[in-house]
Parts: C-alpha cells; structure tokens; sequence
C-alpha cells in the first residue's frame, strides 16, 4: 500500500522575488520541507491562515511587520515564526510572537539547514520524519512519466526524453533530450522537483531542472557559478546558481 509522502508546510511572507528564491532555498536546506504559498504582506498571510489554509512554521521578512504594526496580535501565537532581516536583531516585540529564529536574507543553505533542525526538534508533530513513500507494485513513487502538448496533439515522453525542463514567460516546457523541441506542460518546476528522481534530476537554478545525462561542457563563469552546455540545441547558456555550484558539483560527480 502507497503511503503519502508528508511535508513541513512552509509558508512565506516576502516581497515577490526575495519570496521565490528564498522558497526554493527553503526545499535545498531541508527536503521535507514544501512552500504552500508566498504572499507579499503579514496581512495576506493573516487572511490565508483565516480561510482555513494551513502552515507548520511561517518565513517572513521582519521589516516588512513595520507596515502592519498589529500584525503580533492577529497571528496565531502556536505557529512558530523565522523572521528574514537584511540586519538580524533580537527583539522582544518578534519573541511575543513565537519567533524561531533570526536569519539574514541572504543566509547560506547551511544556515537555513540549521533553523530547520531546530524547527523539528521544537515541533517534533509537525515533522515528517522518517516516514517515506513505499514502492507499489508498479514501481516507485517517483514520476518517470510525463503528458506533454505540441499544438493540439498531447504526447507521453518519458523521464529519459527529457533534456530539462524549463520555465519560461509563465509556461514549463519540456525540452526533449534527442531533438530538442519544446513541450508543453501544466506542472510546476517546484512540483516536478520533489517528484523527480534526485540522483538523475538537479534544479541548477530558477528556471530550469535538468537531466544528468543532458549536460555537455560544463566551465567556470562569472561570480563564481557554472555555464553548462547542453547536449542539446538551446540558444541560451544554462547557469549554475551561485548558491547551487556546490551541491551540483557533488551530485554530477555521484
């Protein structure tokens, strides 16, 4: 019998491009954690939790509390709260709120690693733990198969058709590994991260997930990230995330 897999529900508090990358962040420091939601203000986050939406621990940025001064006394006071800061400081005020941990908005994998440790010793309930999806009779529960859409035509491509997959003005393609075309498909890089096979699969940054055995040349670029080129063709070089060349480096050479 197939056991749903469980996650630590992350919910973030941030403007939007400081939210999303530290949403995916959040999923390299721990894997069991998933991003139910980034909204841009304490009140949105007040009014998700009202209509009955769900969050184990809330990742907000401290400065922005300046701007809903009665946020402290809306919240529920039994979710445990990591406040981002560009200048970390302990305040009262934040610890009447059940506050976590203090983390710089720009804090390492490591330290992010380390709020999460601290999250599922404190709240040992909403920890998954070791509780895994077991194998049904038809394989594991990772996703090895995908429905695409060229035009009006819908194809079934398999985990070894694909190069990458690529988000892009709104859309996720997948782009085949032989040919190189673009496909359409309705998930989400953050959904198809924690379904694909980690050991064949890397989220090398924002926009793209790619295929080990996609990867051509791979050199030293600028800011200390990777260019790789694929073994596709692609008009775009493919970067490694400043944040990412670690991890990616030691999962290419697996």
């Amino acid at each position: 019998m197939k056991v749903e897999k469980q996650f630590i529900q992350c919910l973030v508090v941030h403007k939007p491009d400081e939210g999303y990358r530290l949403s995916h962040q959040i999923h390299q420091a721990c894997i069991e954690a998933k991003t139910v939601a980034v909204l841009p203000s304490w009140d949105d986050a007040i009014q998700y939790l009202r209509d009955g939406n769900n969050a184990d621990v809330i990742l907000g940025s401290y400065e922005l509390t300046d701007l809903h001064p009665s946020v402290f006394d809306k919240m529920n006071k039994f979710i445990p709260i990591v406040f981002t800061s560009a200048k970390p400081f302990v305040t009262e005020k934040a610890f009447a709120l059940n506050c976590l941990d203090f983390i710089n908005e720009n804090c390492s994998d490591e330290r992010l690693t380390k709020t999460f440790e601290k999250f599922k010793l404190l709240y040992p309930k909403a920890n998954p733990g070791e509780e895994k999806a077991k194998p049904t009779e038809t394989g594991s529960s990772q996703k090895t198969r995908f429905l695409v859409k060229s035009g009006e035509q819908l194809f079934q491509k398999n985990q070894e058709d694909v190069a990458f997959f690529l988000a892009e003005g709104g859309q996720t393609y997948l782009v085949e590994m032989v040919s190189g075309e673009y496909y359409l498909m309705s998930n989400k890089l953050m959904d198809l991260e924690e379904q694909l096979d980690p050991s064949r699969f890397f989220r090398v940054n924002r926009s793209i997930i790619l295929n080990v055995k996609a990867i051509g040349a791979i050199k030293k670029h600028v800011n200390s990230r990777l260019k790789i080129t694929p073994k596709v063709a692609y008009n775009d070089d493919i970067i490694v995330s400043r944040e990412k060349v670690s991890k990616f480096k030691k999962w290419v050479s697996q």
